[in-house]
């Protein structure tokens, strides 16, 4: 059997992305027939989102990079490791002495990665930016949109039958796993002000921080929307909900390829691109980047926008990649 060894993390600095793009393309591995393992760093949000995974290995949270080498070295070497795959953003990849004899790749955003990188997975919209191809001429590179990770149960057939409402009546918040910035309270906050009479849901993720705050906005308020945390299928919540407000992260691609009216702020930088590249084609509403407008996230949630009705997306070409780089050198 074919095995990987993902290393990944999530914590509020980074968000939960990283950490849940590998856990979900595992799955996508597994069907393969590939067994997939998993090295972490402990912090919180990483924990309980691998609550739901066996082969897990979990290193100090401040354990010195050294170590954690040693980790990766030693999993390796147990456990007959076939491919490495690192999504890694606290610290240049660079800053690795990744070890010889097994395959790696990457998912990375940042343009900086070692010469022995085998393949390297970005799905930015401007992701060929970042890249200097013939600087890493043994590397093949995945780049665009249609690379994204997605769940392993976006099922095309279902989310292709999907029906819209007349009138909006179900209204999601998703504001990404972490939410540093706390954009769900701003957003819940403008919803309460304007009282729209709609069934709310809001969905937090490992790492958020701000749950006390959100329960006490929300006991003053004569809404109740529905809170939940840690939600394992999404596309299930998408596909309940008539309009969604998310972030600029993985929940933005995920609202496009789920078929969601979707209301869209950027909360980093990098994702300003994206979102301005969704909203031109008429697939979400760009509100802003840090900063919307209340009246018109209220319009827009009344008023929901058009939808991609085409799938451009397709996770298992990281697949066949990985199996193509294998067959290669066997």
């Amino acid at each position: 059997m074919k095995k990987i060894l993902f290393r990944g993390d999530a914590n509020p600095p980074i968000g939960t992305g990283d950490l849940m793009s590998l856990v979900n393309l595992s799955y996508y591995f597994e069907q393969d027939g590939w067994e997939a393992f998993f090295l972490i760093r402990g912090y919180e949000a990483g924990r309980t989102i691998m609550e739901c995974r066996g082969n897990v290995t979990v290193v100090p949270p401040e354990c010195p990079l050294q170590e954690e080498q040693q980790a990766i070295e030693n999993l390796i070497v147990q456990e007959g490791i076939d491919v490495l795959f690192l999504e890694i953003t606290q610290r240049k990849l660079t800053d690795y002495c990744l070890p010889p004899g097994v395959k790696k790749v990457s998912v990375n955003f940042d343009g900086i990665i070692p010469d022995d990188i085998d393949i390297v997975i970005n799905w930015d919209i401007e992701g060929t930016i970042y890249f200097d191809k013939k600087r890493y001429p043994k590397t093949r590179f995945l780049i665009g949109p249609q690379y994204i990770i997605l769940p392993p149960n976006f099922n095309r057939g279902r989310i292709a039958a999907r029906t819209y409402a007349p009138r909006p009546q179900n209204l999601l918040i998703a504001m990404g796993g972490a939410d540093e910035l706390n954009f769900t309270g701003k957003v819940v906050n403008a919803i309460l002000e304007y009282k729209l009479d709609m069934n709310i849901t809001v969905i937090t993720g490992a790492g958020f921080m701000f749950k006390k705050e959100l329960e006490t906005a929300l006991s003053k308020s004569e809404i109740r929307p529905v809170v939940k945390q840690n939600v394992k299928d999404m596309l299930g919540e998408y596909m309940n909900c008539d309009v969604a407000i998310g972030a600029g992260g993985l929940t933005s691609y995920e609202l496009i390829a789920s078929g969601t009216p979707a209301i869209l702020i950027a909360t980093y930088e990098h994702q300003i691109p994206r979102c301005k590249y969704f909203n031109s084609n008429n697939w979400a509403k760009y509100l802003g980047y840090r900063t919307f407008n209340a009246e018109e996230l209220i319009y827009y949630i009344q008023h929901p926008p058009e939808v991609l009705k085409v799938n451009i997306f397709d996770t298992g070409k990281i697949v066949e990649a990985v199996n193509s780089l294998l067959r290669h050198y066997s």
